[in-house]
């Protein structure tokens, strides 16, 4: 008697991953924006990374711009903790450690320096090549349009549909700088 066992796919696997199963010891993660609208928004989530940057420690930044499941993960860890939704956020070790005036506030007490003790530091930063320090590269399947052309061997006729190697943005993750 044979059983038929079929292997989970990286994408099932990947819907199913809660971000609190994520481990994220020794990495901090925040979530930032690139938008420019609101000009004090995205002038702390500057703040935010260019503090973290002057500490040369290595850090995920997800630009919840270029990527809406970012924000929905950022929602979601939000309600858990209890804290209202505004950017930038940045977590440490998984924990929630707060937003732009935490952590200057921490950075001026010099309490920020002792919770990066055993963060990886960097030795040499550099901006990735290929994306610029974007993090994500415009789809090699769609050259960024969302759509994937798709025609029909029976006729000559082309049918546009939705490209599902990328995000809603047209979008990938870089491959050469993912972490």
């Amino acid at each position: 008697m044979w059983l038929n066992v079929t292997a989970p796919t990286v994408s099932s696997i990947r819907r199913n991953v809660k971000p609190e199963l994520t481990l994220e010891f020794g990495r901090i993660v925040i979530y930032t924006t690139s938008f420019r609208v609101v000009r004090t928004t995205f002038e702390r989530c500057e703040l935010v990374r260019k503090i973290f940057s002057n500490h040369r420690v290595k850090f995920l930044e997800k630009n919840i711009a270029l990527d809406c499941e970012y924000g929905k993960d950022l929602e979601e860890r939000c309600k858990r903790v209890g804290e209202p939704l505004s950017l930038p956020v940045v977590f440490i070790d998984g924990h929630y450690l707060g937003g732009a005036e935490k952590i200057l506030d921490m950075n001026e007490s010099g309490e920020l320096q002792d919770r990066l003790a055993k963060i990886e530091k960097l030795q040499h930063p550099h901006t990735c090549q290929t994306c610029g320090g974007f993090a994500f590269v415009p789809c090699p399947m769609c050259h960024g349009s969302k759509l994937s052309v798709f025609r029909n061997c029976f006729t000559d006729s082309f049918k546009a549909l939705k490209c599902t190697w990328c995000n809603e943005n047209g979008l990938q993750p870089c491959s050469s700088c993912s972490q």
